[in-house]
């Protein structure tokens, strides 16, 4: 158990405290008995110096184990964010793709220090309430075992009210954090897109909904509020006459002169101390099921089975050539509807080939698995003639490079957007890196030049511009392979056959791989396979293509047609 050492000094804390304010009550007892009764002056002195002592010593051991709490749950919640990264960024796509942004950050942001504070202080949350209950119970068994035996009748009143409220607390938690993250996720999406929230004219209903939510989140408030008020209530009527009853029963035995004044006093005092660790008690299975409601958000994500995982012997791929190969693979996202059934699929090191077939072919599942996003359901993935399972992922992925046609660039400057391909770039490489995307020419001529700022998502930018900069950011790092998967699609044509042209391997040096449907862009690659259906139907060059007189000669002669007609629009 982490932070174990801390949670034994926060428990011995804790017994310092209690053990300070159990001796409170008894000090009381010798003064009205003894110093008092007899009017001595110099053990009255005494017992006001002990009392100050003890008073002391409890303050100093609940701060002490504040302290303590706090330094455990916020390194608790700083360790525990970095393990929920590194497991969220190990798992699938398919993870992300059924949860929204907002739900995941409510986890990372809310969930985690909630359950952090619980786990920190799970000593003082648990351990401590049923310390503080045992010394004045110890306290009043030893001072009058008959009395403690009529206090003890309270004890499953307490517990049979505490399973009660317990219960609905916790569903009310878990109904309200549902609720939050839901909120936070359509929130977050409502403002990423914003320009469409106003091309639309929705702001009106966007307000509207969000104020709606906020009014459900008032009424979980207020519901919590009057289930809090119940149980609050309930509890000190239990307290107060229970409280009562005994109060009444030590005083019938005052009044008999069965008991001394102090004793009665040093009772009540005890009696004050039990009931009300009585009731943290009593309230700590409330707290436990609440607490608990983060606890599971957050081991639900961490118990998310970490598909891609490197086995134990991997090795490094060391300078990648760029032979990749699909051999038999299948694969499916939904079980029973495979998009890919046995596909083959060979490319050659330092070659430029296309991937090219009709929308929902498998053309971005086949890049998915080439860079090992996913594993296949079947058949092997080669790199460099070595199964793909077997090499470490890091080192593999950082000899890819990777545009795609939604271009995602950062809050930054364009400077910052390019350099995250490569961090210690120069400044001589970001600029051969636009130059090859052909984004230089723009870059320049904007007033702060590569120091612009890009705006969320890259707002301030066209689409085409944002494209050139993710081919640059690709670009940057020299890639082995570089994968453009439709990342050419907002380009004018002139454009687009500039940047082709630019980064096609001349010399071996890169294998490039593009998916596009702008055929004539891929009319000189060496390779171009035709995907449908699940496989690769068609293989061979441009020419050998429209020989074949297949689904790519029908492709072609219906693109060409529209070119010819005029009808190829440029973007930019």
């Amino acid at each position: 158990m982490r932070y174990l050492d801390i949670q034994i000094a926060i428990l011995v804390c804790g017994i310092i405290a209690g053990f300070g304010g159990m001796l409170g009550p008894y000090i009381t007892k010798l003064t009205f008995d003894f110093a008092y009764a007899n009017r001595d002056w110099n053990l009255l002195l005494a017992l006001a110096v002990a009392g100050l002592l003890m008073l002391l010593l409890s303050q100093v051991g609940s701060s002490v184990q504040q302290y303590l709490q706090l330094y455990a749950s916020q390194n608790l919640t700083f360790s525990m964010r970095s393990d929920f990264l590194r497991h969220m960024y190990s798992l699938p796509l398919s993870f992300f793709q059924n949860r929204s942004t907002g739900e995941i950050l409510y986890r990372l942001n809310s969930d985690i220090p909630s359950t952090a504070s619980f786990v920190g202080g799970i000593t003082s949350t648990i351990v401590s309430p049923f310390v503080s209950a045992a010394y004045p119970l110890i306290a009043i068994i030893w001072l009058d075992w008959r009395f403690a035996l009529l206090a003890g009748v309270a004890a499953p009143i307490f517990a049979v009210h505490s399973r009660y409220f317990g219960r609905r607390q916790r569903d009310l938690a878990r109904l309200n954090a549902a609720e939050s993250q839901r909120i936070t996720s359509e929130a977050t999406d409502r403002i990423a897109q914003v320009k469409l929230v106003k091309s639309f004219g929705r702001e009106p209903k966007e307000i509207r909904e969000y104020l709606s939510n906020q009014i459900r989140l008032i009424r979980l408030a207020f519901r919590g509020y009057w289930l809090n008020l119940w149980s609050g209530t309930s509890s000190v009527v239990i307290s107060s006459v229970g409280q009562g009853l005994l109060g009444l029963y030590l005083g019938y035995r005052v009044v008999n002169g069965d008991m001394k004044v102090g004793t009665l006093i040093a009772l009540s005092m005890y009696l004050m101390q039990l009931l009300e660790a009585t009731s943290r008690l009593a309230g700590l299975y409330q707290n436990v099921l609440h607490e608990l409601v983060p606890v599971d958000r957050v081991l639900e994500v961490l118990e998310q089975e970490d598909r891609i995982r490197e086995p134990a012997d991997a090795v490094s791929p060391g300078p990648l050539q760029g032979a990749l190969a699909l051999r038999d693979v299948s694969f499916s996202y939904v079980p029973g509807k495979p998009v890919l059934d046995g596909t083959n699929l060979e490319i050659t090191p330092g070659s430029f080939i296309a991937l090219i077939g009709p929308s929902g072919t498998g053309k971005t599942t086949v890049l998915n698995l080439l860079l090992r996003l996913y594993d296949p359901d079947g058949g092997e993935v080669l790199i460099d003639r070595r199964p793909l399972r077997r090499l470490r992922l890091a080192p593999f992925r950082s000899q890819i490079g990777i545009a795609l046609q939604e271009t995602y660039l950062f809050n930054a400057t364009i400077r910052e957007n390019i350099l995250y391909g490569s961090p210690l770039a120069t400044e001589e490489e970001i600029y051969r890196a636009a130059r090859l995307a052909d984004a230089d020419e723009f870059i320049t001529e904007l007033p702060e030049g590569y120091d612009t700022k890009v705006g969320e998502g890259g707002c301030m930018l066209s689409a085409g511009q944002r494209q050139r900069i993710g081919i640059a950011r690709a670009l940057i790092r020299n890639p082995r392979v570089l994968i453009l998967d439709e990342a050419t699609s907002s380009l004018s044509t002139t454009s687009e056959g500039s940047v082709l042209e630019a980064v096609r391997p001349r010399s071996g040096e890169r294998t490039l791989i593009v998916v596009t449907h702008r055929l004539p862009a891929i009319r000189a690659a060496d390779r171009i396979f035709v995907l449908d259906g699940g496989h690769v139907t068609e293989e061979g060059t441009h020419e050998e293509l429209m020989a074949q007189g297949g689904i790519y000669r029908t492709l072609w002669d219906r693109q060409f047609g529209k070119e010819a007609a005029g009808l190829q629009v440029s973007s930019c």
